[in-house]
């Protein structure tokens, strides 16, 4: 009865936030993993796909988050970073840096989630045919960052997008404790990208852009962080 029960509450608290993803726009880039090793803890592992390190930089718009209970609307545009690592059996996603252009999400989010949110400057145009990201960072000396793209047609899986985008949980390294969160969605539905205009920027050494691609809307649900033994 105890385990039955406990099963059914870690159940419940790994659902308990609700988001819509909308919008969502993957831009992949192909780097050196020598070049990205310094920004990802010693611990984790970079994945590979055909012995290449990839990060991916993702745009989306995040709506009507929060505590299903109490249903508390919420809207914002994030930009990340991310990457793909392994810390023991756990494989997933590594957030580099997720930006929003809001004072208090940091604030409220970072201890809670175990994550490295900041506020910067940021906008995501996506009510026309063509959509426009512009998006400055100063931990990564980005400038200004932007990148005009149109939505094409519905793509087939491959094994890339898979990886890319079948990622169902993050691993974090927070005050020098590690954690993994679960991450719950149905799989991505993808469109082929466009790629219209793209300022010049240089995130990390010898980076090329390998592939782009978007999804209209995605409904995601998560919980609480669990912390894991070293």
């Amino acid at each position: 009865m105890f385990v039955s029960r406990f099963s059914q509450f870690n159940t419940i608290m790994s659902n308990i936030i609700s988001m819509d993803w909308s919008n969502v726009m993957f831009l992949n880039l192909e780097v050196e993993e020598n070049s990205i090793r310094r920004h990802i803890p010693e611990d984790f592992e970079i994945r590979t796909y055909n012995s290449k390190a990839y990060i991916t930089l993702v745009f989306f718009n995040l709506e009507s988050p929060g505590l299903k209970s109490l249903n508390i609307p919420i809207s914002f545009s994030e930009f990340n970073i991310r990457t793909y690592v392994r810390y023991k059996t756990f494989q997933g996603i590594y957030f580099l840096t997720l930006d929003v252009k809001n004072k208090l999400i940091p604030i409220c989010v970072n201890n809670i989630f175990k994550l490295n949110y900041n506020n910067t400057f940021l906008s995501y145009e996506t009510k026309n045919y063509s959509k426009n990201a512009v998006w400055k960072n100063k931990k990564y000396n980005i400038d200004s960052l932007s990148i005009e793209f149109e939505v094409g047609k519905s793509m087939k899986d491959s094994s890339f997008s898979n990886f890319i985008t079948e990622n169902y949980l993050y691993i974090s390294k927070h005050k020098n404790s590690i954690y993994y969160n679960n991450v719950y969605h149905k799989k991505w539905n993808l469109n082929y990208v466009t790629v219209l205009s793209i300022s010049e920027f240089s995130l990390f050494k010898q980076n090329k852009i390998h592939s782009a691609f978007y999804c209209d809307k995605l409904d995601v649900r998560t919980g609480f962080p669990v912390r894991l033994k070293k």
